[in-house]
C-alpha cells in the first residue's frame, strides 16, 4: 500500500501538515494534520510498503514504544487514510 497522491510534508508555524502537490493538487483539496508519529508513518506511504514493515520501522524509531502502540499507531492513521480513500 502506498498514498495515492504525492504529498509534501513540512512543519508550518508549529504544526506538522501534510499537502498535496503535483498535477493531483486538485484531487485532494486540503491538509491533513500530524503528530512526530503520524509524520513518520505518513512519510514511509510514500513508497509501496505493508503495515507490518511501518510497525516494525517505527519501533526501531521509537524503540521506547511497545509493539501494541506501534501497531494501534499505524492502524489509526492507515483507517483514517483509507477512509479519506488516499491509499492505494
Amino acid at each position: 500500500m502506498k498514498l495515492k497522491y504525492e504529498f509534501v510534508v513540512n512543519s508550518v508555524a508549529g504544526e506538522i501538515i501534510a499537502v498535496s502537490v503535483g498535477n493531483v493538487a486538485g484531487a485532494f483539496n486540503g491538509y491533513i494534520k500530524l503528530n512526530d508519529t503520524g509524520a513518520f508513518i505518513f512519510n514511509e506511504l510514500k513508497n509501496d510498503t505493508t503495515r507490518d514493515d511501518i510497525i516494525e520501522k517505527l519501533m526501531a524509531e521509537y524503540p521506547d514504544a511497545s509493539k501494541k502502540d506501534a501497531a494501534e499507531s499505524v492502524d489509526e492513521l492507515l483507517q483514517k487514510l483509507s477512509e479519506a480513500e488516499l491509499l492505494v
